[in-house]
């Protein structure tokens, strides 16, 4: 049986090498130029939800991640809500919106 601090290791290190730091720091400069996560992640051969799991597991990647995703949302929307998730945002709040009603 293998110890929890292993799996979480392992857990990382597969974060790390499925989506390695050129890729994030590609994924983050094109949703600086105005790309959406989606077709950013796409383009770069990761699937979003990829992303966001790596995101989890890479603090300092997820903390950049959603502070650029933040910075860029559009301010017209209602964020922390499910019509502005639909809308395609996903910033934290709008995420978290989605999460609640899971």
């Amino acid at each position: 049986m293998s110890r929890p601090s292993n799996d979480a290791d392992q857990m990382i290190a597969n974060a790390e090498e499925e989506i390695p730091p050129p890729t994030r720091s590609k994924l983050i400069a094109r949703l600086r130029m105005g790309a959406h996560i989606d077709d950013a992640s796409r383009e770069l051969g990761v699937s979003p939800r990829r992303v966001f799991a790596a995101a989890r597991l890479l603090t300092a990647f997820g903390d950049q991640l959603d502070a650029t995703l933040t910075r860029e949302r559009d301010p017209e929307l209602a964020h922390g809500t499910m019509t502005a998730y639909n809308k395609r945002c996903r910033c934290p709040e709008c995420r978290a919106a989605v999460n609640r009603r899971l």
